[in-house]
């Protein structure tokens, strides 16, 4: 077993991961990190995710190491009869608290609840969809369809901006995630397994109504505007310092606002302006609306100072800020997020090197940070089989001769040791 923390609140938990790219198998390794046993279900060779940039210098996939630490993987062929019998097998023999299955597969009718239900009755079925009707797609599309990427950018641009973070992709794993919780704790009361489908498209227009835009422009008839870097609806703002630096303020309550001029010095100017714009600053209905006058009396003072005086004076005063940083000074600063983290630990990843990796962002009380590396593809086709199903090395070896499985990472005997 994959060496976790002292505690490990979803340990005994078995959960078959048959789901590639992003919301499948972050969402499957956000219950790796808390104690699950989450077993990878990958092709012979691996899918095509498994050589997604960027890479290490020998061709590994960082990026699916990242997505997929904690995990136990095997190598099934599912496209032949004897490897999705296998699958079937891992759902049904899996104990009281496996028979949990997460995957994004589309046109796999082998793999529909009413399917696998025939081996497991009370089996928990979470199938992850492009569009809420089944139809493919991904991140990337669904953003162009909320609308978001023509107000992001600057503000003379015309051209739509992509967000570079796959956010529905996330959002949406961790949607599946607490799916499979509600459904493991729905199990545990009343026996009954559960089928439960979920969408990019509907987690992207859910947020996209819980945020307001939905009833904005319903409600209100509005069009939202591509603003660059200000902050809808209340003050912030994006700033050059004297160095070349550039800094992010907001000033989101009243009190960040009395701050913030507070420390530039515009007590007396700000005073004499709210009643020539017929305003209360301390509103932030008003500061939005009169947002581009006022970081143009805040620039001089930003222009005037280095960073480190701008960052002396903001961090003496309270005031919500940051300064911009590249993804290197994230690896490599003193004072970067991942200094300054608890949950980051050093992990040997084989055949790549060591280098930080996160637990599980919940920070609780004996839950230690995993160490664990993402497996190898296919690395516990044997342990699993073994340990899951019973199987020998007999039955391990005509599986593998008939194509059900990849050739043996490892032997039954050193899984007995």
């Amino acid at each position: 077993m994959l060496a976790l923390g002292s505690w490990k609140p979803l340990q005994g938990l078995q959960i078959l991961d048959i789901s590639t790219y992003v919301a499948g198998p972050s969402g499957a390794m956000a219950l790796a990190l808390l104690g699950a046993d989450v077993i990878r279900v990958d092709p012979l060779g691996g899918a095509t995710d498994t050589r997604r940039l960027p890479l290490a210098p020998n061709g590994v996939s960082l990026y699916w190491c990242g997505l997929n630490r904690g995990k136990r993987s095997i190598e099934v062929d599912t496209t032949t009869d004897a490897g999705r019998a296998v699958v079937a097998a891992l759902l049904a023999n899996t104990g009281p608290e496996g028979g949990i299955l997460l995957t994004n597969a589309v046109g796999q009718r082998w793999l529909d609840y009413d399917e696998l239900r025939r081996h497991r009755p009370d089996l928990i079925h979470v199938h992850i969809q492009g569009q809420n009707d089944g139809a493919p797609a991904v991140d990337y599309t669904v953003n162009a369809e909320v609308g978001l990427p023509l107000i992001t950018g600057a503000s003379d641009s015309t051209r739509p901006v992509n967000h570079v973070l796959p956010a529905w992709d996330l959002l949406t794993g961790l949607h599946a995630a607490i799916g499979i919780l509600a459904a493991v704790r729905d199990r545990s009361a009343n026996g009954q397994g559960r089928s439960i489908t979920l969408s990019l498209a509907d987690v992207a227009a859910s947020t996209m109504a819980q945020l307001g835009f939905v009833a904005d422009a319903i409600v209100n008839k509005a069009t939202r505007l591509r603003e660059g870097n200000y902050l809808y609806g209340t003050f912030g703002c994006d700033f050059e310092t004297a160095d070349g630096g550039r800094v992010m303020v907001v000033a989101l309550t009243p009190r960040h606002w009395q701050r913030l001029v507070s420390v530039t010095g515009l007590g007396d100017v700000v005073a004499a302006l709210e009643p020539a714009l017929g305003a209360s600053l301390d509103k932030e209905e008003d500061r939005y609306k009169h947002r581009e006058v006022l970081s143009g009396l805040l620039r001089p003072w930003f222009a005037q100072r280095s960073l480190p005086e701008v960052a002396a004076a903001l961090d003496d005063s309270g005031v919500l800020w940051s300064s911009y940083r590249t993804v290197e000074e994230l690896v490599a600063g003193e004072n970067s997020l991942i200094a300054r983290s608890t949950i980051f630990v050093d992990v040997e990843q084989p055949s790549i090197g060591r280098y930080p990796a996160p637990g599980s962002v919940l920070r609780l009380p004996g839950l230690d940070p995993v160490r664990a590396c993402a497996s190898s593809v296919g690395q516990h086709t044997t342990t699993v089989l073994a340990e899951v199903l019973g199987a020998d090395e007999t039955e391990i070896l005509r599986l593998a001769q008939e194509g059900a499985i990849a050739p043996r990472h490892e032997s039954l005997e050193s899984h007995q040791r």
